[in-house]
């Protein structure tokens, strides 16, 4: 059966935010319906009615854009269809929900990408129906703590989408994180052309 995409699935993206003002994302962009709360490594976070998503940067629940990459790739996920403005996402409707951990030059720490994922689970068990995350970013070795991090979403049936990256390299040489953790709920995803054919700077494996 084909589909446009439900309202009701929320895809959370970590990156660098994203801009839910722009004419594309706007309506496909989360926000919360009520006040909440919520304690991440034992620091109490209290967001307003019609939050977007949370920055891990600057602590607060404001999660706009001010870089440009998290907006692309959440274009990418759920650019508003058939509308007849700018371009259409692979779903016309959606829901993305918002974390940044990625600042402005599209630099971030290991820390607070855990956080963003602890953040995920936290806003799962509040009733929102996080399905997936979008992770279009990598680099770094092995980490045992982002690993168990990403395998705590297993438990609550999040799938972690994670980019091959863009180095034409075979991952299954030379491993790349996080595309390359061992987990039954990631997903590694290759870049191809618009002749579905593998993108020449995309890496590849099994």
């Amino acid at each position: 059966k084909l589909s446009t995409g439900s309202s009701r699935v929320v895809v959370a993206v970590l990156d660098t935010g994203i801009d839910y003002t722009h004419q594309d994302l706007a309506a496909n962009s989360w926000a919360s319906s009520k006040a909440f709360s919520q304690t991440i490594d034992g620091v109490s976070i209290n967001c307003a009615q019609g939050t977007h998503g949370y920055n891990t940067i600057t602590g607060k629940c404001d999660p706009m854009d001010d870089e440009g990459h998290g907006s692309h790739v959440s274009g990418t996920i759920g650019a508003v269809g058939n509308n007849g403005v700018g371009l259409t996402g692979i779903n016309w409707s959606v829901q993305i929900l918002a974390y940044k951990w990625l600042d402005s030059t599209g630099s971030g720490t290991e820390s607070d990408a855990i956080t963003c994922l602890d953040f995920v689970k936290a806003t799962k068990h509040l009733g929102t129906n996080i399905v997936a995350t979008n992770n279009s970013w990598g680099g770094g070795g092995f980490s045992q703590a982002l690993s168990d991090a990403i395998q705590a979403q297993q438990e609550d049936g999040i799938l972690f989408i994670a980019a091959a990256e863009n180095d034409f390299s075979d991952n299954d040489v030379s491993p790349v994180y996080p595309a390359d953790y061992f987990l039954p709920n990631l997903i590694s995803v290759a870049a191809t052309t618009r002749f579905d054919q593998l993108a020449a700077f995309s890496d590849l494996g099994r």
